[in-house]
């Protein structure tokens, strides 16, 4: 199974600031990786170590409750971070 997603590292940002969010696992065969918030996907990395979101202005509704997965037919993990 995938070990456990990393964020890149805690960040603020201010509105209107650009973010972009990257989450990382390892895992053989690679995972795929996807980024949610809530029930919607943001951003999808078939069998790659990585995948990236922008936000190209940060805005107040775009706080809250984000979740990392990888995923193999090992198995997978999760993080949620905010």
């Amino acid at each position: 199974a995938p070990r456990p997603p990393v964020v890149n590292g805690s960040l603020w940002a201010l509105a209107g600031e650009q973010v972009r969010l990257t989450c990382a696992a390892s895992s053989h065969p690679a995972p795929i990786l996807t980024l949610a918030r809530g029930r919607r996907l943001l951003a999808t990395a078939v069998y790659e170590a990585q995948v990236s979101l922008e936000l190209p202005a940060a805005a107040p509704e775009d706080a809250g409750e984000y979740l990392c997965r990888a995923e193999n037919q090992h198995g997978h993990s999760s993080l949620a971070f905010n």
